[in-house]
């Protein structure tokens, strides 16, 4: 028996020879999916808005796609370190039609960042484009140390 080859998954995703691979994107929702269900839906939020977290020398700027929802679904709060956004998706129904598949969004989806360095909220900025949340969090300015001298 010395002509058998072991089968190796990664390698025959990598030839695509193998009908049973997964694409990345596909395996991503499998596990989003199990998650949800044996977490309570941590992961189910984080599917349902999907974040980019970049720093400035100034702020933070956190990006969140947000397709078809208006901005008077959406609620930020900022306090101190912590962000937290809430998404109310909702689907519409036309009267008359039948469903045959739904995949959009529908119901709520929360999530909290927690920063590196408080952000002055007070500067905070939000805008809503095209489908993307973005939101500019200045850096609280922080007092430096200063020395006092004891006369």
């Amino acid at each position: 028996m010395t002509g058998l080859i072991r089968f190796s998954p990664l390698a025959a995703r990598s030839f695509g020879a193998s009908p049973f691979a997964f694409a990345p994107a596909d395996f991503d929702r499998a596990l989003d999916t199990i998650s949800a269900q044996l977490f309570n839906g941590a992961a189910a939020n984080e599917a349902a808005l999907r974040a980019d977290v970049s720093e400035t020398d100034t702020s933070y700027v956190l990006r969140f796609d947000v397709p078809g929802v208006p901005k008077e679904q959406i609620n930020v709060t900022v306090e101190d370190k912590i962000v937290k956004i809430e998404v109310n998706f909702a689907t519409t129904v036309v009267e008359g039609e039948k469903s045959l598949r739904a995949e959009r969004n529908n119901g709520s989806a929360i999530r909290t960042f927690r920063l590196p360095l408080a952000v002055d909220s007070d500067a905070a900025t939000a805008t809503h484009e095209l489908g993307v949340l973005t939101l500019t969090l200045p850096k609280q300015i922080v007092a430096t140390q200063k020395r006092i001298a004891i006369n």
